[in-house]
């Protein structure tokens, strides 16, 4: 059966390590993806988890999250420095450092960015919306989205997303994001409802709601729109739906907060598998 198979990673706050490394290393997963927040809001915790999961051979994409927003160009250096490790060991012994997939081993940041996926029948593209949202009607971290994406407004940022789609070739879309989109529901408890003001309201964000319904009006096929950003359990103890089907798009919100916790004397370890196959996705949660 023709299928590509996705592990989500959802925020990782510093619940990274080895024993993480090993498992996805091992998986059967043609890529994994992670959406952001990889430290516990510092820059130097931010760098520490990058530098663990640099040591990931397995093709990974990272969404920068709302807490990753010290030196991109420095976090990028920590997760792709395994990688130029192997590059220069390939050198030093003669191999062709393009003359394998090694061009897509390793974990790589995106954001504003397009990534193509083929396996059989299944042909899609991953388009990887805006990095370091925190969700709500304005743009986050203006200042630093000017320097590193030259993105000055929520208008810009949606027409940045609009110029990607243009450019995608597939029929199959399926979106990456920090933070899911507007127009799931505005209770605190919803996929992305907000639960730290009174009143809660829609959290989303709408510039990736337009560039979904741009998508479809351009006659692409949004399979998913994959993210995190709003955690599971809400901060009053609800639990959030994390997965939700609309317009036979399917949203995932894969935020489920801390991802390594203790349970009955066993630690157990989560995330998120999605399957991608010619009639459609399957999703289902993963405890390990």
């Amino acid at each position: 059966m023709s299928e590509i198979r996705i592990g989500v990673v959802g925020d990782l706050h510093t619940h990274w390590d080895d024993v993480d490394v090993a498992h996805f290393d091992r998986s059967d997963y043609d890529l994994v993806f992670f959406t952001g927040d990889l430290g516990g809001g510092t820059a130097s915790s931010s760098l520490r988890i990058a530098r663990v999961m640099s040591r990931l051979r397995k093709q990974a994409l990272v969404m920068p999250g709302n807490n990753d927003t010290g030196d991109i160009a420095e976090l990028a250096a920590e997760l792709t420095h395994r990688r130029g490790i192997r590059k220069l060991a390939a050198i030093r012994s003669g191999l062709e450092p393009g003359g394998s997939d090694m061009e897509d081993l390793g974990v790589r940041l995106c954001g504003y960015t397009l990534h193509r996926h083929s396996r059989g029948s299944v042909d899609l593209t991953i388009v990887a919306a805006r990095p370091h949202s925190m969700g709500g009607p304005e743009l986050s971290f203006p200042e630093h989205m000017q320097i590193s994406y030259g993105i000055d407004s929520l208008e810009a940022s949606r027409a940045r997303l609009f110029a990607l789609l243009d450019e995608v070739e597939t029929e199959n879309v399926v979106f990456f994001s920090h933070n899911g989109p507007t127009g799931l529901g505005d209770e605190p408890h919803d996929i992305w409802g907000c639960d730290f003001r009174p009143g809660g309201g829609d959290w989303g964000d709408p510039d990736l709601a337009a560039a979904i319904d741009y998508a479809r009006h351009v006659g692409k096929r949004v399979l998913a729109v994959v993210a995190g950003h709003m955690h599971l359990e809400t901060k009053h103890g609800r639990e959030r739906p994390w997965q939700v089907e609309k317009q036979g798009t399917l949203y995932i919100n894969a935020a489920r907060v801390p991802r390594i916790f203790v349970r009955e004397a066993a630690t157990h370890r989560h995330h998120v598998e999605l399957k991608i196959l010619s009639a459609g996705v399957q999703v289902r949660e993963v405890f390990l």
